[in-house]
């Protein structure tokens, strides 16, 4: 993460393919994963679809993110 910058690097994510050579070494392609900005992350269900999101108060009085579809509690 980089916070002052307010973007975050995603495993598998915004990929590039760099050449590179490397002196005393062997050069090739190279894949570097690049950052994205934080208004592009979504949540991701079990089912790897990005769900709606919902509020709901539990028992003890605590406010937590739910899924409408699945109805799953999102805030652990």
């Amino acid at each position: 993460m980089l916070p002052v910058e307010r973007r975050l690097v995603v495993q598998g994510v915004h990929v590039a393919r760099r050449h590179q050579t490397a002196h005393g070494r062997s050069g090739g392609i190279v894949d570097k994963e690049l950052t994205i900005h934080v208004s592009n992350v979504a949540h991701v269900d079990r089912n790897r679809a990005s769900p709606r999101v919902g509020y709901k108060t539990l028992d003890d009085g605590r406010k937590v993110r739910v899924a409408r579809r699945s109805g799953e509690v999102i805030d652990k």
